[in-house]
């Protein structure tokens, strides 16, 4: 499977989505699953609010991700915490999928070559360099950082699948990244700054969108429940080996505190950001694609700010400003692609 496969719209997976299985060619009354990177056409205003308000929920909730993770690393080593998180994401999937669709990762046709190159590049790798990135840096630098994504992520997508970089697309992404900076620098500029561990994250960006890409074009058989629990089990399987063989040849100790409250720490981690707004995630760009979704990625800065002030700050104007620059830049790249009703 290589980086840039070229794209193949004409299979439909709304039937995929539910049943697993591949389908025939779309019919004029089904409309198929969005090329990666872009909007569903026909997309009524309902479904659309809800997949952005699954983006948000995404968003908000990997704003507190950054600076818990910072906790976490003094107490945990790098590759421990990685692991970790991990673990209890594809616990937490894996039971999820068998409650909602009666499925295990144990049955037969589930094609485990793909399922790992996808979640080794996407989330051992991804996942590994968002911890570094947080170690060498901060976790409230680490998430401003996070501004750059829409950037990184249209980039991706045209690099790679040639998705188009529509007028609307820069523009939005201009308007929310300029929003994600205002709202991070509005409390703690002094904090900022771009060495290593930023650079890291920048990195992990990439490797998650061309992820969230290839995921959505290669496992079109198979629900996005299913495509997130099969590619994240097999991904924190090789953490937990990672970790146990650098710690066997001297390169990384493991260091694990299981007092309540890192354990609690990581429990969050691993059930909320990792597992639910992860599947979130990538519900909501499989509707209003990658490029739009990685917009509101901005709203990461936001929230690890107030996390930051351990929740009990009131929101700056800056930080108030930044927001509204951000959604005003989600909605006009959006503007025009929702389906108008059919007068009856």
């Amino acid at each position: 499977m290589r980086l840039d496969e070229p794209l193949d719209p004409a299979i439909d997976v709304t039937q995929a989505m539910t049943t697993g299985t591949p389908t025939d060619p779309p019919s004029a009354e089904i409309p198929p699953e969005p090329l990666p990177g872009r909007m569903r056409a026909g997309m009524s205003m309902k479904e659309a609010l809800t997949a952005n308000g699954a983006i948000i929920f995404n968003a908000v909730t990997w704003g507190t991700f950054f600076p818990i993770m910072e906790f976490l690393l003094s107490r945990w080593d790098i590759v421990s915490a990685t692991a970790g998180r991990q673990v209890i994401g594809a616990f937490a999937l894996c039971v999820v999928l068998w409650l909602v669709e009666r499925k295990t990762p144990f049955r037969r046709g589930i094609p485990w070559g793909t399922m790992t190159w996808l979640g080794f590049v996407g989330i051992t790798l991804g996942s590994m360099l968002t911890t570094l990135s947080v170690y060498f840096s901060s976790g409230l630098s680490a998430a401003i950082i996070a501004a750059t994504n829409p950037i990184s992520a249209a980039i991706t997508a045209w690099a790679l699948h040639r998705v188009p970089l529509t007028q609307r697309i820069v523009i939005g992404a201009v308007f929310s990244v300029t929003g994600g900076v205002i709202a991070a620098m509005a409390i703690r500029q002094d904090e900022f700054g771009f060495g290593v561990g930023e650079l890291i994250l920048v990195v992990a960006n990439v490797t998650w969108t061309w992820y969230s890409l290839a995921m959505q074009h290669h496992l079109r058989a198979f629900s996005q429940l299913e495509r997130n629990a099969y590619t994240l089990l097999p991904s924190a399987i090789t953490l937990v080996l990672l970790a146990v063989v650098l710690h066997v040849a001297g390169v990384n100790e493991i260091r694990i505190d299981l007092s309540l409250e890192p354990l609690l720490c990581l429990i969050y981690m691993g059930f909320v950001p990792i597992a639910l707004a992860n599947f979130l995630w990538h519900w909501g760009v499989a509707r209003i694609g990658v490029n739009i979704a990685s917009m509101y990625m901005n709203l990461i800065p936001v929230s690890a700010v107030l996390v930051t002030l351990y929740m009990g700050g009131i929101p700056s104007w800056g930080q108030l400003a930044g927001g509204t620059i951000i959604v005003a830049g989600v909605l006009y790249a959006q503007a025009g692609a929702f389906r108008r009703p059919k007068s009856r």
